[in-house]
């Protein structure tokens, strides 16, 4: 489902170059939650945001469902966008925007007929468990309450790949919890594929089938969860369990 090869990307920043992504390389397969852990400036950021074209690479290859999401022009890069969803770590909701037009947003954007938007907006409430917020407005919600909202906004249009950036680090062990049970029952009822990043390795312990090392810029492992807790192979893995 996402294939990258030799992902690189170089800042310049004060006359001199930053590498953020050293010759990265993984696959992601379908319908799988496939976890990136790394500390703060590892890269991982820098990584999920060059999916979706948020930042341009500096070289490499990335591809989703086989195309090749960093060889697009502007309006190709527009409508592949519209099959990756993503959610954040702040939410990102618009306050003037009561719950039910934010997630109808990237509807009106797609130009999809209102009757339609409609009802696709109402089952996405369903979806995620706020039925009866859908009028009030975010400054009126939890914190958890928000993500919802946020990943409810990003399935709007269909998605196929669900991108998620630290999306639970602001919240509470509890309300953590809940959004991760969400996120492994979208991914079963849709079977959509699921890349998230986090520091935390309870994340992916609770939610992964595989995960990926990230430590100054470089991949220094994969492997499935499991593997990875029983036998970490390099220090930066040890460490996060320990």
């Amino acid at each position: 489902m996402i294939q990258i090869e030799g992902l690189t990307k170089i800042y310049n920043a004060g006359g001199g170059e930053i590498l953020a992504l050293d010759n990265v390389s993984l696959q992601v397969n379908k319908g799988e939650i496939f976890g990136i852990i790394g500390l703060s400036g590892a890269g991982k950021s820098t990584l999920i945001r060059c999916i979706n074209m948020l930042e341009k690479p500096t070289a490499g290859t990335i591809r989703v469902d086989g195309q090749n999401i960093s060889a697009l022009d502007k309006n190709e890069l527009r409508a592949a966008r519209q099959k990756i969803g993503m959610i954040f770590q702040q939410f990102n909701l618009l306050a003037s925007r009561t719950v039910f037009d934010n997630i109808m947003f990237p509807l009106e954007i797609a130009g999809v007929p209102l009757k339609d938007a409609r009802k696709r907006v109402q089952d996405l409430l369903d979806l995620v468990g706020l039925t009866d917020k859908a009028r009030v407005y975010p400054e009126q919600l939890s914190g958890g309450q928000k993500q919802r909202v946020g990943i409810a906004r990003a399935l709007a249009n269909d998605p196929k790949i669900l991108l998620s950036d630290e999306a639970t680090s602001a919240l509470d062990p509890q309300t953590t919890r809940s959004i991760l049970r969400l996120l492994k029952d979208i991914n079963k009822q849709l079977n959509l594929t699921i890349l998230l990043i986090t520091h935390d390795m309870n994340v992916i312990k609770e939610t992964c089938d595989r995960v990926a090392v990230i430590d100054n810029s470089k991949i220094v492992e994969i492997g499935d969860v499991l593997s990875i807790f029983s036998n970490p192979g390099t220090p930066t893995s040890k460490s996060f369990i320990n």
